[in-house]
């Protein structure tokens, strides 16, 4: 894990302080070595976590043995040892990935990534035909900004290093804006500032000249399609294998753990492969979100070393520290127990498995739950009409401010279950609909959208798709969008903040493809979201923990805006700066009159504008 920056102008500025500015701004992301390299217009910076071979001589940006090429590398490749075995005539100078991966590019360029497996950002720069390849891996677990203007090319781990730069003047993205209202996260190659992209997932780019191309190297569909239905065991293999890749031989590991089959089936499967593994366990004083209870007794029960880290309501200025490395606007109510977890967790271990994307590719959402529902409901004649009557008399009820109640559930799955199956999947999470961001967004941002819907990413993610079921399909578009901008960016700032790496288990893609090939209805029904892998890991976890509803990993953030960040909350929302963006203080205090008097959950939405206020505040 580390960070990565660099550009490629031919303006006339001081390009040495200009990459050290950039490596300052992302230095949490790598503190055990920072370097740069320049030659003519392009300049390269690397800041290091040490992982894999923790020698000098592994430090970047690192030189090819020909001279031709130069590198620049975030993540790690898990078949290293493979692919080293793999290359002929070869004699390694170090014992890192980077080498490895360098030599691969310099013998097979862009198709040496269908034979990687790992998580990665990296750039390599040709020195002799002046090009820059850019590529970033399958799920997007590692990210890649960039910037392509009159000025040059600039690229980084974090939009932040991009903005230090004196080639990148900072814009507003208005779209991203209120794509982050919508579901409260931005997706797709947008970032909130206009002119900063993110490289997609499974994507590569080549920066020739003042030419530019993207190419997508892997289709997980496809990939699917040509494979048969596995079973039980196989599937079962293939997580044991991707776990034992990812345990580091160097460095300290340990296990992020809850009370989910995910991150327990992981610990244990791991243990069989280390003689220590330390466990981590976020909780809340809150006990209707505490689950540290159950795992304590389940690390008990399996000789687990479990250490547990409890914590209240965050303080204002935790959430602005949170907010310094979020760059990016970022609503999951998650992220203050995974930030903290990771901040704890970093004081005894340098890398830690999760159980990131077993949800995602297994079906353990209740949302696909809804989306299973729903299909059935258009089978039932009148069903839009229908669904929109129970939807209004569900209105009648009053709020239950629990952990995502069923209260709240029934009425979001109401309120949509009439629209398509693509409309009504994108709106189980929805935050505000286009109607509704009118009310609250300035007449200058409302009169530069237009006829702009945040629903539009979405639906261009659907047509990739066109071919397939439609519950695949919908599980393919959350992994382009939920997973790869909200999940995976929120694991990847929180780590790295702490300079901790994550490694996820679920997401190798082998065992993807694999999970892919399994019908979703095989996954999951509208009573047990991960049939599949329940029954898969039956055999590895015991029945009280296969069986066990999924909890979620929310806080209450419900109470935490009634009581303790009450005041904080107001002075935000309310601020100056803030009426740019969101002017309209009468429909928030309608929004928070409706919340306390329980005539509606607005927790979400009202989190969602105390989020957007901080940002703007240390970001605009």
């Amino acid at each position: 894990m580390c960070g990565i920056c660099g550009f490629k102008s031919n303006r006339d500025f001081n390009k040495q302080a200009a990459i050290t500015t950039m490596l300052a701004s992302i230095a949490h992301r790598g503190r055990d070595a920072s370097r740069s390299w320049s030659e003519e217009e392009i300049v390269l910076g690397h800041c290091r976590l040490s992982i894999k071979d923790l020698d000098s001589r592994s430090d970047q940006p690192m030189i090819s043995t020909d001279g031709r090429y130069v590198i620049v590398f975030n993540g790690e490749i898990f078949n290293y040892n493979e692919l080293k075995a793999s290359i002929e005539d070869f004699i390694p100078r170090t014992n890192s990935d980077t080498e490895i991966l360098l030599e691969l590019y310099t013998r097979e360029g862009a198709e040496c990534l269908n034979r990687l497996n790992g998580m990665f950002a990296f750039v390599v720069y040709d020195r002799i035909k002046k090009s820059i390849f850019c590529a970033r891996d399958r799920f997007g677990v590692k990210p890649f900004y960039y910037c392509l203007n009159q000025n040059g090319f600039i690229f980084a781990s974090e939009a932040k290093a991009i903005l230090t730069t004196p080639l990148y003047q900072k814009q507003l993205n208005n779209e991203a804006i209120s794509d982050y209202l919508s579901y409260g996260y931005i997706t797709g190659s947008k970032t909130v500032f206009s002119g900063i992209n993110k490289l997609e997932p499974a994507h590569y780019m080549i920066i020739d000249g003042e030419k530019s191309s993207k190419v997508c190297y892997w289709n997980l569909s496809e990939r699917a399609k040509a494979l048969s239905q596995p079973s039980q065991s196989e599937i079962l293999e293939l997580l044991q294998s991707s776990i034992n890749c990812r345990l580091p031989q160097e460095v300290s590991v340990g296990c992020f753990l809850s009370s989910g089959i995910d991150s327990t089936s992981i610990s244990l499967l791991a243990k069989q492969h280390t003689s220590n593994l330390p466990t981590f366990t976020f909780g809340f004083e809150n006990k209707e979100y505490d689950e540290s209870d159950f795992v304590k007794t389940f690390a008990a029960n399996h000789k687990l070393d479990n250490t547990i880290f409890k914590s209240g309501a965050p303080t204002i200025e935790e959430l602005q520290e949170i907010i310094f490395y979020f760059d990016q606007p970022f609503f999951d109510t998650s992220t203050i127990p995974f930030f903290k977890l990771c901040r704890m967790a970093s004081k005894y271990i340098k890398t830690a498995l999760t159980g990131d994307g077993g949800d995602e590719i297994f079906a353990g959402y209740e949302t696909r739950k809804a989306d299973l529902a729903c299909l059935i409901g258009h089978k039932i004649p009148m069903w839009p009409k229908l669904s929109s009557l129970i939807a209004s008399l569900l209105d009648y009820l009053p709020a239950d401010s629990g952990k995502v109640s069923m209260n709240y559930k029934l009425k979001q799955f109401f309120k949509f279950a009439g629209l398509s199956p693509e409309e009504s999947h994108y709106s189980w999470r929805l935050l505000y609909t286009e109607k509704e961001k009118q009310q609250l967004l300035s007449a200058n941002i409302r009169e530069s959208l237009g006829n702009y819907n945040s629903f539009s990413n979405f639906e261009r993610c659907f047509a990739n798709y066109s071919d397939r079921p439609v519950l695949q399909q919908q599980a393919l578009v959350d992994l382009n969008t939920w997973l790869a901008d909200d999940i995976l960016y929120k694991a990847d700032q929180c780590a790295m903040a702490s300079t901790i790496e994550l490694r996820s288990p679920f997401l190798d893609y082998r065992l993807a493809e694999a999970a892919f090939a399994i019908p979703e209805k095989s996954k999951f029904n509208l009573l047990k979201g991960k049939k599949f892998l329940r029954e898969t890991l039956s055999s590895v976890l015991p029945a009280n923990v296969a069986k066990r509803k999924k909890e979620g990993f929310g806080s209450p953030i419900s109470s935490w805006l009634k009581g303790p960040l009450k005041e904080s909350f107001f002075d935000s929302v309310f601020s100056d700066g803030f009426s740019s963006l969101i002017p309209a203080k009468g429909a928030i205090e309608e929004l928070y009159n409706d919340h306390i008097t329980d005539k509606r959950d607005n927790s979400y939405r009202l989190w969602a504008l105390f989020m957007l206020s901080l940002w703007q505040k240390r970001w605009l």
